[in-house]
C-alpha cells in the first residue's frame, strides 16, 4: 500500500466512527476443505479476539494501528477487523464512549481501491490464513480489477501456484470476463457487482446455480467455476470430509426443490408427512386440514400443467 503514502496520516479515532464492511475481509474459513483445519482456524480467531479484549480490560490498549480508507466520506476498515470488533465490545461493556485507537487514515480513495487494498493486506497476514483463502482472495482482486487476460505462466508466478491450479484460475477468469460488463465503479456497490456476475454466470451455466459455487463474498470459487466451464460434474473425492457432506446436502436440496415444483407444495408436503411418520428423521408435520386452516385457506396448490389427475407428474428425477 506504499502508493497511498502521500494521502495518509495518523489520527486517533473512535471505533464507532469506522465501518466494518464484510467485503473487506480476506478471511473465509468456508474455503478450508478439511473440517479439523477449518475449526482450528476459527478457534485461533476467537482466541485472538479474546486476547485483544483482555488487553483492553487490563488497560493495555490497542498495540498496532489499524488502517482506514476514506471512501466518499465513509471510513472503511482495511486492516484491523479483530481490533475494532474487540474495541467495540470493550466500549459496550465498560460503558466507555471516549475510547480511541490509533489509525492510519488514507483519504480520497475509491471503493475499488479499498477492496483491492483489503485483499492484499489480508493475504499477507492474519490468523493462519490458508493457501486456499489466499488464492481465492487474489482471484477476487483480479476480477474486481478487470485483469482477465493472464496466461498460465503469468498466473503461476502472480498467484504462486502450480500450473494445474493456474489453468483453473485462467479458465475461471475468462468465464467472469464473458459474464460481467464494466468495472466495480459502474455499480452502486460490491453487492450489485457480484449479484450481476452471479446472475450472468448462472444464465450461461446451469450448474452455477448451486450455492456451493460461491464464496462468502459472492465470488465464484475458482475450481468450481473452472469445472463448470469445462463441463465436468463436480463430486468431492474425499467422502469423509465436510465438503462432501455439503455436496450431498446441495444435491438433495436441488432434487427436493425440483420435486416440489413438479408436484406442488401441497402434494409434496403430504407425501413428506407420510414419509416422516414412523421414520427416524425427527420431523413432525401437521395434518393437511390443520395446515390449510392455519394458512387461512381450504384450497390446495394448483395442479401442475397438463396433469391428468391420476398419474404422477413428470420430474427430472426418476426417484428421490
Amino acid at each position: 500500500m506504499n502508493q497511498y503514502m502521500s494521502d495518509s496520516g495518523f489520527i486517533d479515532i473512535n471505533p464507532r466512527e469506522v465501518i466494518l464492511d464484510p467485503a473487506m475481509q480476506g478471511r473465509d474459513t468456508n474455503l478450508i476443505r478439511d473440517k479439523n483445519t477449518r475449526r482450528a482456524q476459527e478457534l485461533k480467531q476467537e482466541s485472538q479476539s479474546k486476547e485483544i479484549l483482555d488487553d483492553l480490560h487490563n488497560g493495555v490498549g490497542i498495540k498496532q494501528p489499524i488502517t482506514v480508507f476514506e471512501v466518499s466520506g465513509k471510513k472503511l476498515v482495511i486492516d484491523g477487523f479483530h481490533r475494532i470488533s474487540a474495541s467495540l465490545e470493550y466500549m459496550d461493556k465498560a460503558k466507555c464512549d471516549d475510547f480511541r485507537v490509533k489509525a492510519r487514515l488514507i483519504r480520497n480513495r475509491t471503493y475499488t481501491e479499498a477492496f483491492l487494498a483489503a485483499q492484499e493486506v489480508n493475504q499477507g497476514h492474519g490468523v493462519g490464513v490458508t493457501k486456499d483463502e489466499v488464492n481465492q482472495s487474489k482471484f477476487r482482486s483480479l476480477v474486481i480489477a478487470g485483469k482477465y487476460d493472464y496466461s498460465v505462466s503469468e498466473l503461476t508466478k502472480l498467484i504462486g501456484c502450480s500450473r494445474g491450479q493456474a489453468n483453473h484460475v485462467m479458465r475461471a477468469l475468462r468465464a467472469c470476463a464473458e459474464a460481467i460488463q464494466g468495472e466495480l465503479e459502474d455499480y452502486s456497490s460490491l453487492d450489485s457487482f457480484t449479484r450481476q456476475l452471479q446472475k450472468n454466470l448462472e444464465n450461461r451455466y446451469t450448474e452455477a446455480a448451486k450455492s456451493s459455487t460461491w464464496d462468502a463474498r459472492g465470488f465464484p470459487k475458482i475450481r468450481r467455476l473452472s469445472d463448470i466451464v469445462s463441463g465436468k460434474s463436480y463430486t468431492p473425492k474425499d467422502m469423509d470430509n465436510e465438503e462432501y457432506r455439503h455436496y450431498l446436502i446441495e444435491e438433495a436440496y436441488t432434487k427436493i426443490d425440483s420435486l416440489i415444483e413438479s408436484v406442488g407444495e401441497d402434494n409434496f408436503r403430504e407425501a413428506l408427512r407420510k414419509t416422516a411418520r414412523g421414520s427416524t428423521l425427527g420431523i413432525s408435520i401437521t395434518r393437511r386440514d390443520k395446515w390449510l386452516e392455519q394458512a387461512g385457506t381450504l384450497e390446495s396448490d394448483e395442479a401442475p400443467d397438463n396433469w391428468d389427475g391420476v398419474s404422477i407428474p413428470d420430474s427430472s428425477y426418476d426417484a428421490f
